[in-house]
This record gives C-alpha cells, structure tokens and sequence, in this order.
C-alpha cells in the first residue's frame, strides 16, 4: 500500500537527507524511505544490544543468587509463604543482629553507599525494589527520607523496617513519619541523641514494634494471657482491669488520695503531673478509663478553651455512680487544672475551665436528671 501526504521539512532536515538524495538521483521520496530503512536497522541493533546486556545481568544475578544458596547464605522460599510470614511477624521489631548481617556497619557508613548497597542487592534477590533517599548531608544528617517504589508491599515493609532500624542505631535517625501506598513506601527521619544504646528510639517502636511488648509479655506467661484472652472473648469483654489497690478501695469505699494518685502518676509517666498539657492528661486519662474497663465508652475534646470528658458507663444503683464519679475526679483533680462534672443516668461529664457560679474541685457538683 502506498500512502502519500503533503509534509514539511525544513532546509536543515533536507541537507541531512543530501547522502540519500545523491544515491537517488535527488529524489526525495526515495531518500526518505532509505533513511527510515537505515533508522529502523539501527534500531533494531540498539535493541539486540540492550537485550544482550540485560539478559547478561539476568544471568549474572541469577549465578550470584545460585552461589548464596550453595553456600548456605540463602535459601529459596515461596513467594506466598514469605508473604504470610512478613504479615504474621508485623509489628515485631528485628533483631540488631539479623539486620548487621544483611548490612555490614563497617563498610557502609553513609546514606548513598546504603541505597546504592541496597538497590544493587534487590535487584540480585529479584525483589523489584527500587530505593531513593533524600538528606541534608551524607555522612551525619539532620535529617532524610527514603523512598521505596515498586516491589511487593509487604517485602517493602521488611526492607523499610532493616533500614530504619540501621539508620537509628548507625548514624542516630529515629522515624518520625511512614507513609505508605500500594506502590509506594516512604520514611521520614530526624536526628536524635542516644540515651541508652540498647533501647529502641521512640519512632522506630511506635511504627515498626507496635507488638513488641506485647509479644514479650506473652512469651513470658503464655498460659496466663492464653486463659485470659480466652476468658475475654468468652465474656464479650464484659470483666473490670483495675490495678489491685483500685479495686481494695472500691470495695472498702476508702478511694485513693490526691497524693497517692498523683504519686502513682509521676510512677506511670516517669514525669510529674504539672509537665503535661490539659490536652496530653485528656489523651492519657481516656487511655487509662478504657483499660480499666470500668464505664463502657468514652466521648473527649481536646481543642483548647472547650476541653471536657464524657465517660459512659451502664451503672443504675446510684452509690456505685458516686463512687465511680467520685474516683474519677479524683484523678482529674491531679492534673491541676480546673473543672466542674455534671452526672445523668448512664454518663458522667467533665468540663474543664472555671464557669461561673460553679464549683471547681472543692465540691462535687452532681445533678441528675
């Protein structure tokens, strides 16, 4: 099929095709077809060549991934099985240990040498994953963020969490943000000073050992946390957790001091009362109310001039309702800052900040409807 169009060249394109126009006696439709047929052979090399290269590093790969298995360094794992045991395993911090080996801390000192390190290495494993970084400076940064792109999410997730944890123990970043999406993985990291070098910074626990704790705790009494767990399911979480003292003084009628609770206080929080903003105590109070699990839900407002707690409870014998309004003021009282608390039927409301012709802290105003 021969098809023809009115084009445009300008004079520069046609000097170029002066080669061609000389082999066709100058005519131009035949320099034309010449020159693309030269373009496509050209092409067409570029292309073998390309391909050549990349089946000669697919090969590479695949001897350097086939020396570590014979070696005993790697093994080969099902996709869908290494899968099931990130997500299993989610919200266990690594060990320090376990991350030195993939990483060696005595050659790799800088943020460009890890994600060069790195990006060479997934691409050996064959996990598709392609990291950059962002930072103020390569040796000691301020502060850096990392981006994972592409790759399965969940071996994105483990890559994320050996980095994070080699960035805070090896050149003194904790986490101060994760963002992620279904093909996207990004940490954010802010310097910080050691206090104890054994301890996990406060970002790399909050975003990657959410469960640690928790772990331990069963670990150490599994029996216990096995039957309690048990017992709760069974009960539809309808049982109290009070500390033991609480409970003496609930029983007795004898509720704990201002003293004794702000001392249990400062023992809970390693900090006094009076170092906590009224929104921080309101965060850290409704904490505490659903793990005690004595009222049933909890309604807060921390914005500033119009904080107030609203605990729910399904009491209806009105000296339990006294003694529970009572105890919780008592711990209200501890944060210092002034309220007036309203009780109806089933719910019993804080509101901090003095209002006029009420009673703050020295009397308990108590109206029921």
């Amino acid at each position: 099929m021969i098809v023809r169009k009115n084009i445009s060249i300008d004079q520069s394109y046609v000097d170029k095709l002066k080669p061609f126009l000389e082999k066709n006696n100058g005519n131009l439709s035949a320099a034309i077809r010449d020159a693309i047929e030269t373009a496509s052979l050209s092409l067409a090399g570029s292309t073998v060549e390309s391909g050549e290269k990349d089946s000669g590093k697919v090969s590479q790969n695949a001897e350097f991934r086939n020396k570590l298995i014979e070696d005993d360094e790697f093994l080969l794992v099902h996709h869908t099985l290494l899968e099931w045991l990130i997500k299993k395993t989610s919200g266990l911090l690594i060990d320090e240990s376990i991350v030195y080996e993939i990483i060696n801390p005595y050659k790799i000192k800088r943020i460009s040498d890890i994600v060069s390190y790195i990006n060479s290495l997934n691409e050996k494993m064959g996990w598709k994953i392609k990291v950059d970084a962002e930072y103020s400076q390569d040796s000691e940064p301020e502060s850096a963020s990392l981006t994972l792109s592409n790759g399965n999410p969940y071996f994105r997730e483990i890559m994320a969490h050996n980095l994070a944890l080699y960035l805070a123990k090896q050149m003194k970043l904790d986490v101060q943000g994760l963002f992620c999406k279904s093909n996207v993985t990004k940490i954010y990291f802010k310097r910080f000073e050691f206090l104890d070098y054994q301890k996990v910074p406060k970002g790399l626990d909050k975003y990657f050992g959410q469960m640690e704790i928790v772990f331990r705790e069963i670990q150490k009494k599994p029996e216990f946390w096995k039957n309690l767990i048990k017992i709760y399911k069974q009960q539809n979480y309808q049982r109290l957790s009070i500390n033991r003292k609480t409970f003496e003084a609930f029983v007795s009628g004898d509720l704990p001091s201002l003293a004794e609770i702000t001392r249990d206080f400062e023992l809970d929080t390693g900090k006094p009362p009076e170092a906590f903003t009224l929104a921080e105590h309101i965060m850290i109070f409704k904490e505490v109310y659903l793990t005690d699990s004595i009222g049933s839900d909890i309604e807060i407002c921390t914005v500033k001039g119009r904080e107030y707690v609203k605990l729910i409870h399904d009491y209806s014998d009105k000296k339990v309702c006294e003694i529970i309004t009572k105890y919780y003021s008592n711990i209200l009282k501890s944060t210092g800052y002034p309220f007036t608390v309203t009780t109806n039927p089933h719910m019993i409301l804080f509101v901090f900040g003095k209002m006029p012709g009420s009673t703050c802290f020295s009397e308990l105003n108590t109206l029921e409807s």
